[in-house]
């Protein structure tokens, strides 16, 4: 099985977007922990719409156009 992990994250300084790709689960979940974690900080949660699922994770913050995800996919 293959693992796809998608990121992606843009602010007013600019924008950054990556895949991954993955044979071993772990890894990948790993590399979607380790990016979630970079958002989290970057961003926060106050003031932010934020969906937080086993392999989706993004946050939005409208009022400064804030915004990041990544996402985690096997084939």
């Amino acid at each position: 099985m293959q693992y796809r992990v998608i990121f992606e994250f843009q602010s007013e300084d600019g924008a950054m977007s990556d895949v991954y790709n993955y044979r071993d689960e772990q890894q990948a979940r790993d590399k979607f922990d380790e990016l979630r974690d970079e958002i989290m900080g970057a961003i926060g949660r106050a003031q932010c719409e934020v969906i937080d699922e086993p392999t989706h994770y993004s946050v939005i913050n409208r009022s400064e156009g804030i915004y990041g995800y990544v996402r985690l996919l096997a084939d």
